[in-house]
């Protein structure tokens, strides 16, 4: 085969390997540990590493570690089990069905996460490193997959190819490491081991016989296999009868080689995705492409094919050429070498392109060969890493090459001893020497890690000499990486490699200082190899190698050219492709002078790209010493010795001229950037490693000018800013330049930890930035963004966010982190618990009364005290009288006398009796009260309160009385009071834990069915949990035959899967209504309470479909005649079937309806009685009379009994017009206008007429007494008028149908009201309401004196007390209901009169008491925590709970089923909000400025609620808004939109399920702590701190002043660790550290300064400038040199920049600068002072500027030099050569001045030295 290149000659370099051990597979040593024999002998592993199984983001992130001392990871296989052990660890293990044939790691899509695909002979299993499996059962059989970056290759077998010729070697040794397996045989040296093609490309078909491709691609573990095309003259074609072998594929990019076994050739392919229809459409035969290939995505196109007849390659990997090219390496066994293909890409609308020129390979000899990372480990090519080759050639040499550069030789070390070696007892009686042993084998290659088999048949773990120990030399190494071009770094690295002196290469435990003296020494053979041109010779070693530069030719030249950054074309360290023969050729027609001239010159730039770059790192400016000491060539000699001066020692006056070329200054340009902008900064001052695309060393740099970049307003252009550099921007919208620079720094990871690691005056900027974005920043940044402003309110407000995945929520964990550290910042949710162990243990939330004697009764509310409702109620003691007023667990209170009587008993017996009453009915409160407010652990059973119906003497003792059984039957008594007991313990669960468990439903489902059982599922269902049981669970229910458990169930179901039409639930819903039954059923015998709970179960399921089929059927059943002795609850059944159609056509008016009027008539006909003479009413009549067989012992006749069916149709007329404003259906309801029709309507129908008519005339309804007023007839309000007249004998009307037609009629309008402000807390509803129930209730028994209103008296007189009362107690409850969750004090006193005065007046009846009851419930609905709604489907059910026909008795159910009472929590929506300190993790108070949008009643409207609060309906909410000066303002813009609220738990939800996290700004107090806000630091604190600043000497008694320490006053207002300890070390004055008084005041003042301005992180600011100053006047006075560098001006001159920038509007801000411009002016003035009080400076600056020559040591030491370095920084000063130029023009320009033309020359050298300048130049030249 002809070849088109070789590799260089081998070097002389011989390095030793690291031995880590002897090599055993660690799966061998767990199979010992485990015990057992192995059932097979064959087993198989291989190795890999950790970035193989990390997630995108944490792999890339770790190539920059260092990965020496990391644990490979292998996977060891035998039979049917894989284990997975890191190091000597096992990981993890699997085991599966059937023997594994091939195990491969894989991406799949766009997952972050590997997956591992294990192939068996039937079946795929794919397992997640998070430990999710998924089985792709496979249809083919599949001989081999293969990873790939998009997905898995499947290799299918031809047809008729059995399973059984699939062997396991077909996975063995020719992949890349991380997707083969090892068999065992392959441990040793076995030349034989070749591999057998058995993959191929051939067709297969299914048993259709529809042809497929033999390759398919698995894209995702959840997604089918797709087909694969090849791609042939701009052709697609099935992959079918294709002769090629698979023998290796790549995980990283799209490439597959393979083997063709016909021709005996390798090939290259590209495996393409088709993104367009346009691909497929070029082809021209239609034959070619398949009917579906439209849907198909991947087809393969070969790039590639080799020349000559070769043998399967045995090996194949990716490594990296010299000049960082990928190149695939084939090893060719047969033929002992090692091919070598050069791979080309492009990248063509962000597409990229993949090709190989013909003449790109080469070969080299080998018998054995693997990819390591050794010589660049922190380099990557594209997304691979750099990889080099380790080759082991036939004369058994093991060698390291760098693409085709041989860079050395490596062999085992010389210490391995005789111990060591003879490890095998065969051996044992053998001599063997070092020389003896061979290296004859290599395998299991990764990174820097291999085995290496030697001769006497061992296998040795070694590892190459990598990255050196220091950190500075790696950089070194690294910038010339990167800097020099490639056959200038790969002439380094032939003398950093090849020469066996460097020791930190060749001995494994070199030094920190060897390492940098060796390469320090390659540099400088460099400089001599250059001088060996001009013969200029040194006898003596240099002080520094640059010194050879600076005496070369090579310098002279290097003057003249004045080469500039980006002169000599460097390659990018991505996917750049050249020639390699044409380097290697240019290399040669170089002469050596001009090569390592160049050289040379690529090498100082570099390397002082480095330099400048650590000047910007705190942490490694030390190491700036070193690189100047050793980078002192004569061009940046002077630029090094201004940073350092103490490097003057041996340098005196050079007698050589300086390069004109000005070295570039990264401080330089900053300042620039910030005085005139980004474009007026020059680009001559950023090393060019800067700006070049993948460069690691400079990235540091990189991103301070690319923040400068962006903050001056530099251009943006994808990645590429306008000065040069790239820059990774975050997602985010931005509308000012400190915006976008803050997302860059997102985007760049920079944190708040880097940010410190900056000069305090370069910082300052970026600072600012932060600052100006801090108050109110965009909305939708990444979390990690407000994480950096320090909001992290805001970035848990983000984190919630719902378009996230689970690969990009981690990702905003892992940016949050790198944000947030070091700092302590709470990131997490903070969840308010509602248990037991929340409970607040305060004396004032106990309960204190009668009724606590027995602390040990479970109540059922004993949960509802926790952090937040203590927040809410503070001291208040309302929950605990809702607590003891809902209590049923405990005996009530009977009052007897002491000695009681035999008439007493009986009294008691009477008393307790009506107090039954009271106790049966607490249980709907109670569920109220509770709702939603504890969650439950499924590991535990329901704990139901017990209702207990006894009482207790306090009189005797405490003595109990319980009811006399023969008066009463107390078990008959209970049986609906339990089934609501359990309602009201299953109501307390908070949907916010999501899916119940249909396991815990039905542990807690008993063996007997019972009333507690079947609450708890209408419970569940209620909360919508009941979509877990199964079809079949249902039916083992219903077979119970229990009638409250089937009500129940029925119930909860339809509420569960309300407005879907489940088929399975309707099916067994209709079930239980008879009525509907096919005449062949068989007859069933149903109460007629569970058909009526099935009818409104039947509404429920079809809510809002308007189904016309189950519109007619509910229809019918309005009106069906009575059967049985059902007669007494047929007025229920009606009832539900009302609400039922009401429900089905929910708001839909007409439209719900084909042909509205037959529905509509025949409804009217049910309210009115008349028989309508219409055909198509018989469509909806009942064709044959279906109920004959259960035809009853009353009959109707043809007649209507309205007094049945008219409620449940003025019911359905209201839902189904609900809202509508019909005008026609609200006409035609029979609300009395005539005396006549007075006489003929009963009372109830007209609140039931007036209740219609006000919903369907939704928005009329007001809250005024003039439409009250409105609401009655005018014939009702004239005889309500004259009941104290004398009645007109001609109207013969009774006044009581007045009085009745009135009540009733105000109840009717009452409920209207509430329904319609239901939720909203309206003042004005609430007024008005309350006014009719304090009417009401007067005219009872008076209350009270003076009512305040001219409403009309004396109705008691002709109305019977009992309507009074269920109309009383219906206006309460409508009043409860507008004041729902609210607590409203005066409503509940009221609440708490009715409860006492019913008990007292012995009128304690079940329905009042049920509604007063309730009425209690919503006002504390779920804690206060919860409201009600006004949607459509909430006021049906509201409705339905307040249907106003209140039941006799605990078991009546006649006219309203009790159960259906439960149904306003379908009403319900927690829009309860409470705010929670992201610092403390404590809800605190908050104001808020709730904007709701404008509607037909009122403009929109902005007021203020504080936190916890309720917020109005999701309908009107446009914006909330966090307002206050002590928390930072934060803004939730909403859209408003008829739906409900968020649910809990909701991804959605805008206000995190109810809690919104909220920062306090340092320097406010919470309002808990400072309710009036006299505690601010500003009022209360100032004082103090100003009697601290009074500073005392202080001594061991003295106390501190003001009874308050410094440390406890900052606590106070923030919970900063950095300015608690800052205040503790710095401004106590009890503490001995700080001896310097003026030290102390000015910490005290900056402390007070960054806590009133809520700026801590200015502490380091302000501390490190004013100590830079503090040591630069202690340096003057005493005359000590105490700082090595001068980089402190650079720092401060940023600063004083920043403070010019913001006063000339470079920079804005709406606060001012975030340092006092009067600091910064204070230092500036302080540092010229220092610089004139110097004596010598203008001695030593006259000579610096006449001759370049720096001060020499002497008496004084290094001050001068340091002082003169000090004012050259200040000032600007250019350097001696450029001053000695200009004046030398200047002069020869006759003018009196040179002051203005030195200032146009240097316009950045400050006015100050441009005088000197001219004093020295131009006046001694007057002078001469």
């Amino acid at each position: 085969m002809p070849l088109t290149g070789s590799t260089q000659k081998m070097p002389a370099g011989v390095r030793e390997l690291t031995v880590l051990g002897e090599f055993k597979p660690f799966g061998l040593v767990a199979e010992a540990l485990d015990g057992g024999k192995p059932t097979e002998d064959d087993y198989h592993f291989f190795l890999f590493d950790l970035n193989v199984t990390k997630q995108r983001d944490e792999a890339a992130d770790e190539l920059e570690a260092s990965s020496s001392n990391r644990s490979d990871h292998e996977l060891f296989v035998r039979g049917n089990r894989i284990i997975w052990s890191i190091g000597s660890r096992v990981y993890k293990r699997y085991t599966l069905p059937s023997k594994v044939i091939k195990t491969c790691w894989c991406r799949m899509c766009d997952m972050r996460e590997a997956l591992l695909c294990v192939l068996q002979i039937d079946s795929l299993t794919i397992y997640s490193t998070t430990g999710e499996v998924v089985s792709v059962p496979l249809t083919h059989t599949v001989t081999s997959i293969w990873p790939l970056p998009f997905g898995l290759l499947l290799q299918q077998a031809p047809e008729g190819n059995p399973l059984t010729n699939i062997s396991l070697s077909s996975s063995s040794p020719f992949l890349s490491a991380r997707d083969v397996f090892r068999p065992k045989r392959g441990l040793g040296y076995s030349p034989q081991n070749n591999y057998t093609p058995l993959n191929s490309f051939d067709c297969s078909t299914w048993g259709d016989g529809v042809s497929v491709s033999s390759h398919l691609i698995l894209k995702g573990p959840l997604e089918d296999p797709q087909l694969t095309y090849i791609e042939e003259r701009g052709k697609l074609n099935t992959m079918r009868e294709f002769d090629e072998v698979t023998i290796w594929t790549s995980d990283s990019v799209p490439l597959v080689a393979s083997h063709n076994k016909g021709k005996m050739k390798h090939s290259l392919w590209v495996v393409k995705v088709l993104n367009s229809n346009i691909e497929v459409a070029h082809a021209k035969s239609s034959d070619l492409i398949p009917s579906g290939v439209l849907a198909k995505q991947f087809s393969f196109r070969r790039i590639w094919q080799g020349k000559g007849s070769h043998t399967p390659a045995s090996k194949v990997f990716m490594a990296t050429d010299d000049d960082v090219a990928p190149i695939i390496c084939f090893l060719l066994q047969e033929q002992k070498m090692l091919l070598s293909v050069r791979l080309q890409s492009m990248q063509i609308n962000d597409e990229i392109v993949y090709d190989i020129k013909p003449d790109m390979s080469w070969s080299m000899p080998a018998i054995a060969a693997a990819p390591v990372i050794v010589t660049r480990p922190r380099i990557k090519v594209g997304l691979l890493p750099f990889g080099d080759i380790i080759a082991l050639t036939p004369e058994n040499t093991l060698l390291l090459y760098s693409g085709k550069l041989c860079l050395c030789r490596y062999v085992m070390p010389s210490l391995l001893g005789r111990d060591q070696l003879l490890i095998n007892p065969k051996l044992s009686g053998i001599k063997t020497t070092i020389r003896d042993l061979k290296i004859v084998g290599l395998a299991d290659a990764v990174e820097g890690r291999m085995n290496l088999s030697l001769n006497n048949g061992q296998i040795y773990r070694c590892a190459f000499r990598r990255s050196p120990s220091s950190s500075l030399t790696n950089d070194c190494i690294n910038a010339m990486a990167e800097g020099l071009s490639p056959c200038f770094y790969n002439h380094f690295l032939l003398l950093l490699w090849g020469d066996s002196g460097s020791a930190y290469l060749s001995k494994a435990d070199s030094s920190v200082d060897s390492e940098w003296e060796s390469f320090c020494s390659v540099i400088t053979r460099l400089c001599r190899k250059s001088n060996c041109s001009s013969q200029i010779s040194s006898d003596s070693p240099s002080h520094s190698s640059w010194e050879f530069l600076t005496k070369s030719r090579y310098h002279d030249q290097y003057c003249k050219h004045n080469f500039i950054a980006g002169t000599f074309s460097r390659t990018s360290s991505g996917m750049q492709v050249s020639g390699s023969s044409g380097a290697v050729v240019g290399n040669l027609q170089r002469t050596e002078e001009s090569f390592y001239m160049e050289l040379l010159t690529e090498t100082l730039d570099s390397l002082h790209a480095v330099y400048e770059t650590f000047k910007l790192d705190n942490l490694r400016k030390v190491l700036l010493c070193d690189v100047a000491d050793f980078l002192n060539e004569i061009n940046y000699l002077d630029h090094y010795k201004r940073d350092f001066p103490g490097l003057l020692k041996g340098f005196g006056e050079s007698k050589h001229s300086l390069s004109p070329r000005t070295p570039p200054s990264l401080f330089r340009w900053l300042e620039n950037c910030l005085l005139h902008g980004c474009s007026s900064a020059s680009i001559k001052d950023l090393p060019f490693l800067i700006s070049k695309d993948g460069s690691s060393v400079v990235n540091w740099a990189r991103k301070i000018v690319s923040f400068y970049s962006l903050l001056c307003g530099a251009d943006q252009s994808a990645k590429r800013l306008s000065t040069g550099v790239t820059c990774n921007v975050a997602s985010g919208i931005f509308y000012t330049h400190e915006e976008l620079t803050v997302l860059a720094m997102v985007g760049e990871k920079f944190g708040l930890q880097q940010l410190d690691l900056l000069p305090a005056g370069v910082s300052l900027p970026l600072r600012h930035a932060l600052d100006r974005c801090r108050e109110s920043p965009p909305t939708k940044w990444p979390a990690a963004a407000y994480v950096l402003l320090g909001r992290e309110d805001l970035a848990l407000l983000r984190s919630t966010d719902p378009s996230k995945t689970v690969e990009q929520e981690h990702h905003t964990n892992l940016n949050l982190i790198s944000m947030s550290t070091p700092y302590m910042v709470h990131l997490h949710p903070v969840t308010i618990p509602y248990s037991v162990s929340d409970t607040l243990e305060l004396e004032s939330t106990k309960l204190k009364d009668l009724d606590s004697f027995d602390e040990s009764v479970t109540d059922g509310m004993e949960h509802i005290f926790n952090s937040s409702t203590q927040l809410r109620y503070g001291r208040d003691m309302r929950l605990n009288e809702v607590r003891r007023l809902l209590c049923s667990a405990k005996p009530v209170v009977i009052q007897t006398p002491v000695n009681p009587t035999a008439s007493d008993q009986d009294l008691q017996q009477t008393q307790l009796w009506h107090l039954a009453q009271r106790t049966t009915a607490l249980p709907f409160g109670r569920g109220a009260f509770t709702m939603g407010t504890i969650c439950t652990l499924l590991t535990e059973a329901l704990t139901v309160p017990k209702l207990v119906l006894a009482g207790r003497l306090p009189a005797q003792q405490n003595a109990t009385v319980n009811l006399d059984a023969n008066i009463t039957n107390v078990q008959d008594l209970k049986c609906w009071p339990e089934f609501h007991n359990a309602v009201a313990a299953g109501l307390r669960f908070a949907p916010l834990q999501g899916k119940m468990s249909r396991t815990w439903i039905l542990y807690n489902k008993p063996e007997e069915p019972n009333v507690s059982h079947a609450g708890l599922l209408l419970a569940l269902g209620l909360h919508g949990q009941l979509h877990v049981l199964t079809i079949s669970d249902v039916y083992q229910y219903y077979s119970q035959e229990h009638e409250s458990t089937t009500v129940g169930l029925m119930l909860g179901l339809a509420a569960s899967y309300r407005g879907t039409m489940q088929p399975a639930i309707s099916k067994s819903l209709y079930v239980h209504l008879p009525a509907r039954h096919p005449s062949s059923f068989p007859e069933l015998e149903l109460p007629t309470l569970i058909q009526s709970a099935a009818l409104l179960s039947v509404g429920l399921l079809y809510e809002g479909s308007a189904h016309p089929q189950t519109m007619q059927i509910l229809l019918s059943e309005i009106g069906r005649r009575s059967g049985g002795d059902n007669v007494l609850e047929r007025e229920g059944y009606a009832v539900s079937a009302g609400f039922s159609l009401g429900l089905v056509a929910l708001g839909r008016g007409e439209n719900a309806l084909v042909s509205e009027d037959p529905l509509i008539d025949r409804l009217f006909q049910y309210i009115c009685g008349k028989e309508l003479h219409n055909d198509r009413l018989h469509l909806f009549k009942q064709s044959v009379d279906e109920h004959n067989r259960s035809a009853g012992q009353i009959m109707d006749g043809s007649l209507v009994n309205i007094d049945v069916t008219a409620p449940g149709a003025i019911i359905a007329l209201t839902l189904m017009y609900l809202k509508t404003e019909s005008k026609m259906i609200a006409s035609r309801l029979p609300i009395p206008q005539t005396h006549f029709e007075l006489q003929h309507v009963r009372p109830d129908f007209v609140m039931l007429c007036v209740i219609a008519r006000n919903l369907i005339q939704w928005s009329r309804i007001c809250p005024s007494e003039d439409w009250m007023q409105s609401q009655i007839p005018e014939v009702v309000q004239n005889g309500i008028e004259g009941l104290g007249n004398e009645m007109d004998d001609i109207y013969e009307v009774d006044a009581e149908a007045f009085v009745q037609a009135y009540v009733n009629i105000i109840v009717g309008a009452c409920i209207s009201l509430g329904l319609r402000f239901a939720g909203t807390r309206d003042e004005n509803a609430q007024e008005l309401l309350y006014k009719y129930a304090v009417y009401f209730l007067n005219e009872i028994k008076p209350v009270c004196i003076s009512s305040g209103h001219s409403l009309p008296k004396g109705l008691s007189n002709y109305v019977d007390r009992g309507t009074f009362e269920t109309c009383l107690h219906l206006i309460v409850l409508s009043l409860c209901v507008v004041m729902a969750g609210s607590g409203h004090l005066q409503t509940f006193r009221l609440l708490k009169f009715l409860r006492t005065r019913s008990s007292a007046d012995g009128h304690a009846n079940f329905g009042t008491q049920m509604a007063v009851s309730l009425a209690i419930g919503f006002l504390f609905l779920g804690g206060g925590m919860w409201t009600f709604s006004t949607s459509n489907s909430s006021i049906a059910a509201l409705l339905i709970t307040l249907y106003p026909r209140l039941p006799t008795g605990p078991n009546d159910n006649r006219c309203h089923l009790q159960a259906f009472r439960h149904l306003y929590v379908l009403a319900t929506e927690a829009r309860w909000i409470q705010t929670v300190d992201v610092d403390t993790g404590l809800p605190v108070y908050v104001p808020l400025e709730v904007t709701i949008q404008e509607t037909e009643h009122y403009a929109e409207t902005s007021y203020c609620e504080v936190t916890p609060c309720s917020l109005p309906e999701r309908a009107i909410l446009k914006a909330v808004h966090v307002c206050g000066p002590r928390y930072w303002p934060q803004n939730i813009e909403l859209f408003p939109e008829e739906k409900p609220w968020w649910s809990s738990g909701d991804k959605n939800h805008p206000f995190n399920s109810g809690v919104l996290y909220v920062k306090r700004k340092v320097g406010s107090s919470s309002y808990v702590d400072d309710p009036i806000g006299c505690q601010s630091l500003l009022s209360r604190a100032i004082h103090k701190m100003s009697g601290l600043t009074r500073l005392q000497s202080y001594t061991p008694s003295t106390e501190c002043i003001g009874a308050v320490t410094v440390e406890q006053l900052v606590s106070t207002f923030s919970s900063d660790p950095s300015l608690i300890a800052f205040a503790q070390l710095f401004c106590d004055p009890s503490s001995n550290s700080i001896s310097d008084i003026d030290f102390q005041e000015f910490c005290l003042q900056l402390l007070f300064e960054c806590v009133s301005k809520d700026r801590p992180a200015l502490l380091q600011v302000y501390l490190s400038l004013y100590t830079t100053i503090g040591c630069m006047v202690d340096s003057v006075v005493s005359g000590t040199y105490i700082s090595s560098d001068s980089l402190f001006l650079s720092s401060l001159k940023i600063a004083v920049a920043y403070k010019e920038a913001l006063l000339s509007g470079k920079l804005t801000s709406s606060k001012g600068e975030i340092v006092q411009s009067a600091f910064l002016g204070a230092l500036r003035k302080r540092v010229e002072e220092i610089l004139n009080f110097s004596l010598d400076l203008r001695t030593d600056f006259s000579a610096y500027i006449k001759s370049g020559r720096w001060p020499t040591e002497d008496f004084q030491g290094k001050m001068p030099g340091m002082i003169l370095s000090w004012y050259l920084q200040w000032y600007s000063v250019p350097s001696a050569l450029d001053i000695k130029r200009a004046a030398e023009k200047i002069k020869c320009i006759k003018i009196r001045s040179s002051v203005p033309f030195l200032r146009l020359v240097f316009p950045t050298t400050h006015i100050t030295a441009i005088e000197q300048i001219n004093s020295v130049w131009f006046s001694s030249s007057e002078e001469d």
